[in-house]
């Protein structure tokens, strides 16, 4: 037998921390592979997690209500000696120190005649790093030799997030300052109340001016004539139901006919950061779902070239009902490749939304509108009353061009339109 650490695992593209919840072991307990142990938190969502190993729980390193970085050891496992040292959850040091140069958007900066190398005492130095410390070394481009002149103040010298604060707080004074730091003087009305965001909001705050500001955006709009994807949905929502014990919804139709289009348009599908753009296998296809407070987050439906209608519209109701209960799992949140989001339940008839990095593109669906609508009638041009909806494709225009993005609409509309 062994000992390995066992990490806290990634929950979200965006979230790099979160808090014990809730230890479901104690140390000496026997946990079987894919066996629910603890429960995590962050702002967004609760997660349980699972083992990915069959052993004994040893030791418990981070106590309940603490809050640690992703990657972090937060336990420890005996296990059998045949498990493999590097594969994934198992942290093998050296792997680890190399892979962690590699999970930002920017690697540990050194100057254009920076010869510096990654000597023993500068490995030592990175692996000594924390997830969060190494993620701000990479966004503010610091180079080992300025890490070196951070003094730690965590324990055994570690650096802390508030060291590099610190270390960069000289370089910010005469640079941009982010919207939502711009603190105004504002005046309160009597019967009026200030509150402050909820964390969430802030990061949903962060995370949207961070697109916007580093997304080139441009819209293309199309309507679609949906009369017939509208009586498919009326003549067989009863049957669907019966069949399958879900609802069969327009959002589940027109996720289908999206999911077919990406596959004849594949950049549409694909991840860009730093100059590189990776064109992904998989459709990762997201979509909005209400959390207890209210609040939405954006979970996907994994793999989602191979499923069916009933298959899309079963895993939509799932993955919803557990946002809906708070027991949103961390793989339902990561890796999302494109985003649908019917802001047409809502009222709107159309909109501009924000693509979340490093996605390419996002797709909204607007309401479903009765309208004069020019049909052929056996060659002859009739006026008649139609559902029309107007989609909104907002794409990255460094990857995505004006006639890409019309090819790909125009493929969406044909499959919405041959119910």
């Amino acid at each position: 037998m062994k000992t390995i650490n066992i990490p806290l695992p990634k929950i979200g593209e965006s979230t790099t921390e979160a808090k014990i919840v809730e230890w479901l072991k104690k140390p000496g307990d026997f946990i079987k592979r894919d066996e629910l142990f603890a429960v995590i938190g962050t702002d967004k969502v609760d997660s349980e997690i699972f083992s990915e190993y069959e052993g004994t729980l040893k030791e418990i390193l981070v106590k309940e209500g603490e809050e640690v970085s992703v990657g972090t050891p937060i336990c420890t496992m005996e296990v059998d000696d045949a498990v493999e040292e590097n594969s994934g959850v198992i942290l093998n040091e050296a792997k680890r120190n190399e892979e962690s140069l590699k999970d930002f958007s920017t690697p540990l900066h050194s100057a254009q005649n920076d010869k510096t190398q990654l000597t023993p005492r500068n490995s030592e130095l990175v692996s000594f790093l924390s997830p969060i410390v190494r993620k701000m070394a990479a966004e503010n481009r610091l180079s080992l030799e300025d890490l070196q002149k951070i003094n730690g103040t965590g324990e055994n010298g570690r650096i802390r997030k508030q060291d590099v604060e610190n270390f960069l707080k000289p370089r910010k004074q005469n640079t941009y300052t982010p919207f939502f730091e711009e603190k105004l003087q504002l005046k309160v009305e009597l019967g009026e109340t200030l509150e402050p965001l909820s964390k969430m909001r802030k990061l949903i705050a962060e995370n949207m001016e961070k697109s916007w500001r580093s997304i080139p955006h441009v819209t293309t709009f199309m309507d679609v004539n949906v009369t017939k994807l509208v009586a498919y949905r009326e003549e067989n929502k009863e049957k669907f139901l019966q069949e399958n014990a879900v609802k069969l919804t327009y959002t589940h139709l027109i996720m289908k006919s999206v999911i077919d289009a990406i596959k004849v348009y594949p950049t549409l599908n694909s991840w860009f950061n730093n100059e590189e753009l990776l064109e992904k296998k998989n459709i990762n296809l997201g979509f909005a779902a209400a959390l207890p407070d209210g609040n939405l987050i954006v979970p996907n439906i994994k793999n989602a070239q191979n499923l069916s209608v009933v298959e899309i519209a079963q895993q939509v109701s799932e993955i919803g009902t557990r946002a809906k209960n708070g027991k949103l799992k961390p793989d339902d949140i990561q890796d999302t490749t494109f985003t649908v989001s019917n802001t047409g339940m809502f009222g709107s008839e159309s909109g501009t939304p924000i693509i979340s990095r490093p996605q390419v593109a996002v797709l909204a669906l607007g309401n479903i509108l009765r309208k004069a609508w020019i049909v052929d009638e056996n060659g002859e041009e009739k006026i008649l009353p139609q559902s029309v909806m107007t989609l909104s494709l907002s794409y990255d225009h460094r990857i995505v061009d004006g006639a890409l993005a019309s090819k790909f609409l125009t493929e969406i509309k044909k499959n919405m339109e041959r119910y």
